[in-house]
């Protein structure tokens, strides 16, 4: 009880420093919002009511505070173009959670694929071409990979659109292949290099000899003594991984030309969307403490010992 009273205070004080940091750097950043709003050509009277409107005119203290009341009440503001800054999130934020569900899956299948055959062979040609290629794989940046997928794959073959994500369950699927891909391209060498070391150590120690000798065997000793006992540290690093996937995908939809958060955030922030900029990182800094909290409970059901007492 004591450790989660203690994550949800932390996720409250993380979520108060971000909506702080988000707030002073959209106050700094050049231009103005009301100007912006209204047009190059808009009178001063104009843009001073504009101005009085949003609260721009009161002190920067009584504009943090006015914007915290209002997103306890759910309310996120308005976007510059007159929506609802929870409009806005609504409508776009189908794509961007069916393209980090879909790097998961991807990464993480890989991942386990990838990690047990180097950890069964290791030392042998197979582990060495694995560790190899996941090497390789760590110096490839996100947009260089989409744009060689799209280049190689996508218009030569035409199997996979690169614009948007289909309405039907099959156009869903073909959309995401490539974007998958591409993110789990960059995040499955960082789980597999972990997720093999993890194994190797497992496999070696005394309790798997113990088990072996005991006649435990097959998919009894691999899922309730080799992963159940692997998965820990990997799935710690996996929870800071998906955490940094929520502003990757601000990398993969701009490559990929999908229409969800992260080019939502790059269209805000281009028109200096004060209000939607501020709620669509305030819900992916959620995401991001939600994920690590997720991964820290996770964690202490496989192995209780973990639980700080």
């Amino acid at each position: 009880m004591r450790t989660v009273l203690a994550r949800l205070i932390q996720l409250v004080l993380v979520l108060l420093a971000v909506t702080l940091v988000v707030f002073v750097l959209t106050q700094i950043a050049p231009g103005d919002a009301a100007r912006l709003r209204l047009g190059p050509r808009a009178s001063p009277e104009a843009v001073s009511e504009l101005r009085h409107q949003l609260g721009l005119d009161r002190s920067l203290p009584h504009q943090y505070l006015d914007y915290v009341t209002r997103v306890l009440h759910g309310d996120f503001g308005t976007s510059i173009d007159g929506q609802s800054v929870s409009g806005v999130i609504g409508q776009r934020i189908g794509d961007t959670l069916w393209l980090l569900l879909g790097t998961l899956v991807l990464a993480v299948t890989t991942s386990l694929v990838l990690a047990w055959t180097a950890a069964w062979f290791r030392d042998r040609p197979v582990d060495h071409v694995i560790r190899l290629g996941v090497l390789l794989a760590l110096f490839l940046p996100a947009f260089w990979v989409g744009f060689l997928l799209i280049r190689l794959v996508a218009i030569p073959t035409g199997w996979f659109p690169v614009a948007d994500l289909g309405s039907s369950p099959a156009e869903l699927l073909r959309s995401l292949v490539l974007p998958s891909v591409t993110g789990a391209i960059i995040l499955t060498p960082v789980l597999v290099r972990s997720l093999r070391s993890s194994l190797i150590d497992v496999l070696d120690s005394e309790y798997i000899a113990v088990a072996r000798s005991l006649g435990v065997g097959g998919p009894t000793l691999i899922v309730r003594h080799v992963l159940r006992n692997a998965l820990g540290p990997v799935l710690t690093l996996l929870a800071l991984n998906v955490g940094y996937l929520f502003f990757g995908v601000v990398i993969l939809e701009a490559t990929f030309n999908i229409a969800g958060l992260g080019s939502a955030l790059v269209e805000a922030s281009a028109k200096r969307d004060v209000y939607t900029v501020q709620g669509i990182t305030l819900l992916f800094a959620t995401g991001v403490v939600m994920a690590n909290i997720l991964g820290e409970t996770v964690v202490s059901l496989l192995d209780p010992r973990t639980v700080s007492t």
